[in-house]
């Protein structure tokens, strides 16, 4: 009877982690205490494969990885676009969950916790028993959780490929990362935790918060971006979107902040009586973001190069065809994946049938310019 009822286990074991989605609540030793951590395993794990990694970090709260699993939706995501997502919990003290990001947030702050030694060890520890791209490792967070996102990007640079802080800000100074990282950031004009202009959150810490843009600038001095604040969207009853471009190491720098919704995940659901803004979603975005980094610079050979003739692919995530405009039909065409291995060459791309390559970055040299294309 012991014999089968251990057969039925490890079988139940072996088909929840080769084709089912699952949660694995763990810990590990840091610093003198034990950390605890939520990792989501996507629908059709496999040990075979290799998967990016997103690093999702909770706001100060009593609960720890069940409130940002909830309003981000991000286990969800994973399920969808194979990847694996992690949610580190904050040290609990007299009931609060909250991360040292520099200049916020008790306890963590006040306790000096070394959440920074705990995310590095934690990387340390996933490496070793997940099958993940160590070149594909992403951090996002909400509030406090966002907060760290930046202190992670300023000290374990050389881990992220790239992050994504939701209602946040940059508390850890001086900003001066080993690398220009791209960032996606999501907020809203409402926000009166985090004000995007500025000011002392309402609540009970009475933390100051610096305008976005005046951090922004911050970052985008040390990334020499060469284009500030560019406005790519503007509508006062949805939401605006900014970018900050020609910076070092090719990076990009994205902001989406909406005129609706409060201190929440924009597109995703709320806590309490937090209104959500549906604008747009951070979860879909920032996946789209981070699907264009490694933890290495982009070289010339594969970053974006402009287009001296305007041609124009679309559409952009494409699923099946690539489309253009503007072709004069003797091009010739080179369509490589993301580590510049050569897929498909030839004229007439747009008559190609590409709904076998799998989901992820692409690029098309035409001549001497490289375009950067998205697979659904």
């Amino acid at each position: 009877m012991k014999k089968i009822l251990l057969l039925f286990t490890l079988a139940f074991i072996f088909t929840n982690l080769s084709f089912g989605q699952t949660n694995v609540y763990d810990s590990i030793y840091v610093s003198g205490r034990w950390r605890t951590f939520l990792t989501h395993l996507p629908t059709g794990y496999n040990v075979s494969a290799s998967y990016p990694l997103v690093l999702a970090f909770h706001g100060g709260s009593p609960l720890g990885y069940q409130s940002i699993q909830y309003q981000s939706r991000l286990s969800q995501k994973a399920d969808t676009s194979s990847f694996i997502v992690v949610y580190p919990e904050g040290v609990k003290v007299a009931g609060n969950r909250t991360w040292n990001a520099g200049g916020c947030c008790a306890p963590a702050t006040t306790l000096n916790i070394d959440d920074i030694g705990f995310v590095n060890s934690l990387l340390n520890n996933l490496f070793t028993n997940r099958p993940i791209d160590t070149n594909r490792v992403y951090a996002t967070g909400f509030s406090n959780g966002s907060l760290l996102c930046y202190r992670l990007a300023n000290q374990l640079t050389h881990r992220f490929a790239a992050i994504a802080p939701v209602a946040g800000d940059l508390m850890y100074y001086p900003w001066s990362p080993s690398r220009a990282i791209p960032i996606i950031s999501f907020h809203s004009y409402l926000d009166q935790n985090v004000k995007y202009f500025g000011g002392i959150t309402v609540g009970t810490t009475g933390t100051y918060f610096p305008p976005q843009d005046s951090m922004f600038d911050i970052i985008s001095s040390n990334y020499n971006c060469t284009i500030l604040k560019d406005t790519l969207y503007h509508n006062v009853s949805q939401y605006d979107h900014f970018k900050y471009l020609n910076c070092s190491c090719n990076t990009v720098i994205e902001q989406f902040v909406s005129y609706d919704g409060e201190h929440s995940w924009p597109g995703g659901l709320a806590t309490g009586t937090t209104t959500v803004s549906n604008k747009f979603s951070a979860t879909y975005l920032m996946w789209q973001f981070f699907q264009n980094y490694t933890t290495s610079c982009l070289t010339t050979s594969i970053s974006e190069i402009q287009d001296k003739v305007n041609l124009s692919f679309y559409p952009n995530p494409f699923s099946t065809k690539i489309k253009l405009s503007n072709t004069t039909g003797f091009e010739d065409f080179i369509l490589s994946n993301s580590i510049g291995q050569s897929i498909w060459l030839g004229k007439n791309i747009d008559k190609q049938d590409f709904s076998y390559l799998t989901s992820g970055l692409y690029f098309v040299k035409v001549d001497n310019r490289i375009y950067k294309l998205i697979k659904e």
